[in-house]
């Protein structure tokens, strides 16, 4: 619950990105539970019996289970999820050629935290015109143009 569909990343092609015990052992003791309350109230076996068989259920599901788990995790996805156009999303960069309305302009940015600056023609999302050595946010970059919005108007829904 704490970590999500955690997909960690593989060293090797040999590890999965899943660990195995997990389903498992929730998988066992669902079923270990199911099976013993259903022969202990419908059954006709001996209550040693009774956790035996059901024991014997709960394997079997547990190893069905880890299987499923297992064939699930190795599906690769066909496309790459992430869209290159958001990478810099929320970036803060400050306009050194001022954007005049309906045009573009020119912004600085840092690509990672001790990355180089990089300066990209930019374009105001909403059409309107932005001064130079204003903070913006970048929303996308498409065509080598980055599409921001005042760093203030963001921080105002923040």
């Amino acid at each position: 619950m704490f970590f999500g569909a955690e997909r960690r990343r593989i060293p090797s092609p040999d590890t999965l990105p899943l660990r195995r015990w997990e389903p498992a052992i929730v998988a066992f003791l669902a079923m270990f539970g199911i099976a013993g309350y259903v022969l202990g109230r419908y059954g006709t076996l001996t209550p040693l019996a009774g956790v035996g068989v059901a024991a014997a259920i709960a394997l079997a599901f547990a190893a069905i289970v880890t299987r499923l788990a297992i064939a699930t995790a190795r599906i690769q996805p066909e496309h790459d999820p992430d869209d290159p156009r958001y990478v810099f999303q929320g970036r803060v960069g400050v306009v050194t050629t001022a954007i005049p309305l309906g045009g573009e302009g020119m912004i600085r940015f840092q690509e990672s935290v001790r990355g180089a600056e990089t300066a990209v023609r930019a374009r105001e999302i909403a059409g309107g015109a932005i001064d130079a050595g204003q903070e913006v946010c970048i929303e996308r970059v498409e065509d080598n143009v980055a599409h921001v919005e005042l760093w203030a108007t963001v921080e105002q829904r923040l």
